[in-house]
């Protein structure tokens, strides 16, 4: 996950993000009470939607309370009351995450001053994954298979744009429905899956001309030789999955955060999208 999934603030009212950013600070500072001050800098969007998007189904109300941000006292915010569990849960999952990324970073890092950085670090990260995993054994079960599969897929060179894409999208659908009861779990399970695939494409499109200079795997690198022909297949493809993501989103019906999502499907996605392809 690497924040790509934001709300395009043109086009949110104001109250609405407010709340948004509302859910971001409330995770900030779980990750910072759970796995201390440094967890905080590991913080971004995506996983700000994984909290969003849980916590607009789960069962528990969730409210909020004027506040401050602790980084900087004099900037006022809105604290997330009764949403704890959810927070939690993205949490752990934010420290999982970037456990596998920093060891994934070490196995493909070329720079030999990047991967003494990443063996610096990893440490760290190894003892929160730890720490997550007592309470959430079942979501490193879940990342760890994603990166393995993932592993294996680009060792195959596919080329394949569906199967690049799927373990993210598999990660991200299972993650987003862990453990809770909503009404239409298929739908949600589509959902999910529709936004790990977007933000693999997404990421894979921004990285092609790195990618292409280090060698590494992409698959648009591999399946198109020109460049046109490549952001115009590339940005074909993840606009299909937000089309997607809005019908799934239609079905959905979320209980609360609607017009945030909302914004972020119709909206954010696209912005996002646009200034990769101007990069």
């Amino acid at each position: 996950m690497f924040g790509y999934v934001k709300a395009f603030r043109p086009e949110l009212k104001g109250k609405d993000y407010d709340v948004y950013q509302g859910v971001y600070c409330s995770l900030c500072r779980r990750l910072g009470h759970d796995y201390g001050l440094l967890a905080r800098l590991t913080l971004n969007y995506d996983f700000a939607l994984l909290a969003l998007a849980r916590l607009s189904v789960a069962e528990e109300c969730c409210g909020f309370e004027a506040g401050r941000c602790s980084f900087n006292p004099t900037k006022k915010c809105l604290n997330c009351v009764g949403g704890a569990e959810q927070l939690a849960f993205a949490a752990a999952a934010a420290m999982i995450m970037c456990y596998y990324k920093v060891r994934d970073n070490i196995a493909d890092e070329r720079s030999l001053f990047k991967r003494l950085a990443f063996r610096l670090i990893r440490p760290y990260f190894s003892l929160k994954r730890k720490k997550a995993m007592k309470q959430y054994p079942q979501i490193d079960e879940i990342i760890a298979e994603a990166m393995r599969d993932q592993a294996q897929t680009e060792q195959s060179r596919t080329t394949g744009i569906d199967a690049a894409a799927h373990p993210s999208a598999q990660a991200m659908s299972r993650l987003l429905t862990m453990g809770l009861q909503t009404e239409k779990p298929e739908t949600l399970e589509r959902f999910g899956y529709l936004v790990g695939r977007w933000v693999y494409l997404t990421d894979a499109l921004d990285d092609c001309e790195k990618d292409r200079k280090s060698g590494s795997y992409n698959v648009f690198n591999l399946k198109y030789e020109k460049e046109e022909e490549k952001k115009e297949a590339a940005a074909g493809a993840i606009r299909l999955t937000a089309a997607g993501l809005g019908e799934c989103f239609e079905a959905l019906k979320p209980k609360r955060f609607g017009a945030i999502l909302e914004n972020i499907i119709q909206f954010g996605m696209e912005n996002t999208l646009n200034n990769v392809l101007k990069k």
